[in-house]
């Protein structure tokens, strides 16, 4: 492939990737900094390159995770220990602010800590319209591992 051809087709793929938030934490392969809360407390992840879609798992099979892409950390439906937990199998969720992200914080930060930290923070913003679940752009396996210092 002759040289501005490679840049070419580089271009293409960062775009697309960067169209799908596939260079945001919870997608990169290899160990994060803080990039997930689960329950107000932070977490840090060991994502593998896999991609799991059409694999026709059922859907209880999967744990969530409501990407951001970039506004906040994202936010997961379970961790390590909690009941139900699914090993680390996600769903990515893509979500977006259709009145600004300062309107999903007033209608879902339940504990006014300045973030959605929790599902439930992020359903109750969902449940004003100020956040909107805009589906399911991926499925992969990463571990969660609490970031030091948190509880």
């Amino acid at each position: 492939m002759n040289t501005k051809a490679f840049r070419i087709a580089a271009v293409a793929v960062t775009t697309g990737a960067a169209a799908l938030g596939l260079g945001s934490t919870a997608y990169a392969s290899g160990v994060s900094g803080p990039a997930i809360y689960v329950d107000h407390v932070l977490y840090r992840t060991v994502a593998t390159p896999t991609e799991l879609s059409g694999t026709g798992a059922p859907a209880q099979s999967w744990d969530t995770i409501y990407n951001f892409f970039g506004a906040q950390p994202s936010v997961a439906t379970a961790a390590p220990g909690d009941p139900g937990f699914n090993g680390g199998r996600w769903q990515v969720h893509k979500v977006s602010t259709p009145q600004g992200y300062a309107a999903a914080l007033a209608a879902g930060d339940l504990d006014a800590d300045g973030v959605l930290d929790s599902a439930s923070e992020v359903q109750a913003a969902m449940a004003s319209g100020a956040l909107v679940d805009d589906g399911i752009v991926k499925y992969f396996v990463c571990t969660l591992n609490k970031v030091p210092g948190q509880p």
